[in-house]
């Protein structure tokens, strides 16, 4: 199933996601969003994480780290707006710095205002977002 939020366009921001998934054999994809409306709805993923079989995956495919059923599990995703790069941790612990977000060719504006998320079973995501709105 597949579940979403939208909240204000943020620009620099930190992203405090806590992750419970309880079915880590089917897996689970968390995107940070743009979303607009140009002759039509669009929306360009900007950073994606996923997690399948127990692994944790960047949008690169890059392994960093596990999870386990049903143990809530910490990320924290940090966005430059100006530098258009992001920055991760993975239970306070830093797995990647200034990588390039995608979907910037979709949208000017450069700001993140959606989550979505496709879950499993009873699994859930909670977030916390800091940082200065698009005025």
């Amino acid at each position: 199933m597949i579940t979403s939020g939208s909240f204000k366009g943020y620009e620099d921001s930190t992203y405090n996601i806590e992750l419970t998934v309880n079915s880590p054999l089917s897996g689970f994809e968390f995107s940070l969003m743009e979303t607009g409306i140009d002759g039509g709805w669009k929306s360009a993923n900007m950073v994606t994480i996923s997690g399948k079989e127990g692994y944790l995956f960047d949008q690169s495919g890059n392994f960093f780290g596990g999870y386990e059923s049903g143990v809530p599990f910490n990320l924290k995703v940090y966005y430059d707006y100006n530098l258009a790069t992001f920055s991760y941790y993975h239970e306070d612990v830093l797995m990647a710095n200034s990588l390039d977000v995608t979907g910037l060719d979709v949208f000017e504006e450069g700001v993140i205002n959606l989550i979505m998320f496709d879950k499993h079973a009873d699994s859930s995501l909670s977030m916390h977002v800091t940082g200065s709105i698009r005025s």
